[in-house]
This record gives structure tokens, C-alpha cells and sequence, in this order.
């Protein structure tokens, strides 16, 4: 046989085959109606042993539950457990559990009380950066944000998937134009990063939103 016989047939069994999938790196494409979760996990870089701060943290894992509108923000550590629910269907639109050994609560925060808790984060400037790093396949962009008290967070961003509800939780990223997969700062004992471990655009039970009625005694919320 020719050989433009056997390109022909090649070029017939390529056209079948399709390459595998993967995240898209860079599509700009919102996720909405479609549920997004991401898991980071925590690790504390200390200048000398910590049994402060850091090591309530370290080595645990964060994890986001977002829906179009519900938001839920989960942190599991060995030292501490708390979720913060935003509901903005329910009546209480806010609420914080928290469980630290034998000590279980939870409170429910008003616009004000949450404005209050988040006011940290007011006045915070970004600034955006030319470089780049691949997390998760990827591709994130760098930006820096500064706080009030001149900390500075650098965070990696990937702008292939946003979801709006995140800054309801995070308010922190309001200004960062995408999903944040890394981000990190120091503090006078160390540095703590968050990295992401995974992202799943798989449904959410709906049972990840719901807020326990028992077992959690209520606490009024007071800033500070």
C-alpha cells in the first residue's frame, strides 16, 4: 500500500480520539449555577516552636462550600474546629460555629456585627503583579494585598473561575479578580500559607448548609 494511504487512515484515528480533560487554564468563564468547592490545606512556617496562633492552625485544612448564594466557610484543625454559614435565604444570614475541646457554641451575627467582624479588612489595597505560578494545572496570577496595619497577604489567583458569593465569606478577595488557590502571610512568629488541594465543581448536598439546631448552645456575638 502507499504511504498517503496509511496518512489517511491515520489522520482518521486521530480525529476520534480525544485528548483528556482538564481544568481550563485560563477561560475567564464564571461558575455560576454550579456549585464550586475548594479545600486548602494550612501549614505554619515557624522561626522557633509555636504553641501560639499558628499551631491552633497548622496542619489543618479550609475548606468552601459555595452554591449560587449559600456559602460555607469550614476550617478543621487539631486545635479547632469552625464554620461560618452565609445564608442569605435564611434569618439569620450569618452564622459562626465554633467547637475547641469541650467548648461548643454558636452566634448569629447581624449586618453590623458581620461589618464589625470583617472590619480588619477595610481600606485594604491590591496590587497586581506580572508573575505567574501553575497550582492545580492552573494557571494563577500574583497580587499583593495590603491592610491597614501595613501586613502584607500575597495571594495566587487563578481567573479561570470566579464565583461572586466567595467575597460574602472572604470579603478579604473581594478585589481579586478570580478564585484564590494560594495565599500567605507573616506574622512576628512565622508565615502561614493556605494551599489548594483540590477544586470540585461537583453538586453540594445540601446538607453542608445546613445549620445544626442542636448541640451548639447559642452565644451572643460581641466584637473583638
Amino acid at each position: 500500500m502507499s504511504r498517503l494511504f496509511y496518512i489517511v487512515i491515520l489522520f482518521t484515528f486521530l480525529s476520534f480520539v480525544k485528548a483528556p480533560a482538564g481544568p481550563p487554564l485560563l477561560s475567564g468563564n464564571p461558575v455560576k449555577g454550579q456549585d464550586l468547592t475548594v479545600s486548602y490545606s494550612i501549614e505554619l512556617k515557624s522561626k522557633k516552636r509555636n504553641t501560639g496562633l499558628g499551631e491552633t492552625y497548622n496542619g489543618g485544612v479550609q475548606t468552601i462550600f459555595a452554591g449560587d448564594h449559600q456559602v460555607r466557610l469550614r476550617l478543621v484543625s487539631l486545635m479547632r474546629m469552625q464554620s461560618i454559614f452565609i445564608l442569605p435565604d435564611s434569618k439569620q444570614r450569618v452564622t459562626i460555629l465554633k467547637e475547641s475541646g469541650k467548648d461548643k457554641y454558636k452566634s448569629y451575627l447581624t449586618e453590623e456585627d458581620w461589618k464589625l467582624y470583617n472590619q480588619k479588612y477595610e481600606g485594604v489595597v491590591c496590587r497586581f503583579t506580572d508573575d505567574s505560578v501553575r497550582i492545580l494545572n492552573y494557571v494563577c496570577k500574583k497580587a499583593i494585598l495590603t491592610l491597614k496595619n501595613r501586613k502584607n497577604i500575597t495571594v495566587y489567583y487563578t481567573p479561570a473561575i470566579q464565583k461572586p458569593a466567595l467575597s460574602d465569606v472572604e470579603p478579604l478577595f473581594a478585589s481579586i479578580p478570580g478564585l484564590v488557590l494560594k495565599y500567605e502571610y507573616t506574622y512576628r512568629k512565622g508565615t502561614i500559607s493556605y494551599t489548594a488541594t483540590m477544586v470540585s465543581r461537583s453538586s453540594i448536598n445540601p446538607d453542608v448548609f445546613a445549620v445544626p439546631e442542636n448541640g451548639f448552645p447559642l452565644k451572643k456575638y460581641t466584637a473583638g
